[in-house]
């Protein structure tokens, strides 16, 4: 059992530990009350997300779509994801067989990476809320052009019946990529925190110019995923029993 305990230690002394700890809460309570917020504004305003998304819209198509640019931006993006996806696959493959540090991160950090890749814009994202709450598409409702009828912000009986628009994929993984490495490099952290938001509003920008997402599943995408990012951080990277050599990220 120790030798299992080893395997997936954090590496943190007794002081670092509490603060990493006092990190994770804090991000997750700062964006559970972003969270609150921007449910109050849409909430309160259900056509809020029509308003914003006419910004993109104009002469009858969206901004963005159809964009040789754009397009390619959101190819080298997706590109870029499947290499990270892949990155971490590898990485949790080499850190269980060495059954230590590979790559300079230890194997409860890559398996932190991978769960959070894997519950956040894998299962919560396009497993769970993407197949099951039914909300169209800008492009596909009638104030747009489509035929279906717009269905404000947490409001059910959408006419889509898979792949939807809340929550968007793309700012999930957009998001999760920094914010978990924004969690498990202390190092880099103010660099990753630094990019969290020009890389969420990039994402959200590009999606919702595309017609493929409204303001607010953009929004929640990311508030969901750096919560999944948080929640996991507190209780697989800083479980009890995890301590061993420093970490050096």
């Amino acid at each position: 059992m120790s030798g299992v305990q080893s395997i997936w230690r954090h590496g943190f002394d007794a002081g670092r530990l509490a603060a990493e700890r006092r990190f994770a809460w804090f991000v997750l309570l700062a964006v559970s009350v972003a969270g609150l917020l921007a449910a109050l504004a849409f909430l309160g305003r259900p056509q809020l997300d029509i308003v914003l998304t006419q910004a993109l819209y104009n002469d009858g198509r969206f901004d963005l779509r159809g964009s040789d640019l754009w397009s390619t931006l959101r190819r080298i993006t997706m590109t870029g994801y499947g290499l990270f996806y892949a990155l971490v696959t590898a990485g949790i493959i080499g850190a269980l067989y060495h059954r230590e540090r590979f790559w300079r991160l230890l194997p409860v950090q890559w398996l932190y990476l991978l769960l959070t890749s894997l519950i956040g814009p894998l299962l919560v994202t396009n497993i769970i809320l993407k197949d099951h709450v039914g909300r169209p598409r800008p492009r596909t409702v009638s104030e747009f052009g489509g035929e279906f009828d717009f269905k404000p912000l947490f409001e059910s009986g959408g006419e889509c019946v898979d792949n939807c628009s809340f929550v968007s994929g793309e700012v999930s993984s957009m998001v999760m990529v920094v914010a978990s490495l924004m969690f498990i490099l202390p190092k880099w952290r103010k660099l990753f925190a630094a990019l969290l938001l020009p890389a969420w509003f990039f994402a959200s920008y590009m999606r919702v110019g595309q017609g493929g997402h409204f303001p607010s599943d953009t929004v929640f995408a990311g508030i969901f995923m750096i919560a999944i990012a948080a929640i996991l951080y507190r209780y697989i990277v800083l479980a009890d029993g995890g301590r061993g050599s420093a970490t050096r990220n």
